[in-house]
């Protein structure tokens, strides 16, 4: 019995201690436009001219509320690319949600409604509900991943 026990405490034990845990990631801001972080990724470097990182807040990312609290990523280019973005009023038009909806991104909610984001972001986005069974929102949630 106690090799049992022993083997199922072993055994909980890897488990848990092998799942992986998600690291929050930081926001990566392309010409002043919150984009996913695989954007970066495919940038050109040669098209790079700059690359800032940010770890707390300063008067450069005022406008970016409190999405530095993972960190933000503001690259800035040679040359203007042609990006598709929105402001986050415009995403609650677009999907049809009242003013006092509340807006997430990367799960830190955002106060400015004039910062924009990349219409692809959009592809992943969940609208939450309130429910009191489930959630203590009082208004609809715009939840969007920048991954």
């Amino acid at each position: 019995m106690k090799k049992i026990i022993f083997s199922l405490i072993l055994s909980l034990g890897f488990i848990f201690g092998s799942a992986q845990t998600s690291m929050p990631k930081p926001i990566v801001i392309v010409q002043n436009v919150v984009m996913g972080t695989l954007t970066l990724n495919s940038l050109d470097p040669n098209k790079i001219e700059s690359i800032q990182v940010f770890k707390s807040p300063s008067s450069e990312t005022a406008n970016f509320d409190d999405l530095i609290k993972n960190g933000l990523i503001n690259v800035k280019l040679k040359e203007k690319i042609a990006i598709e973005s929105l402001t986050i009023s415009e995403a609650k038009k677009k999907f049809q949600l009242p003013e006092n909806a509340l807006v997430f991104l990367n799960d830190i909610q955002v106060h400015n409604e004039t910062i924009l984001i990349a219409e692809d972001l959009l592809k992943t986005t969940r609208i939450i509900n309130p429910d009191k069974k489930v959630n203590n929102f009082t208004a609809p949630v715009l939840s969007i991943k920048a991954d």
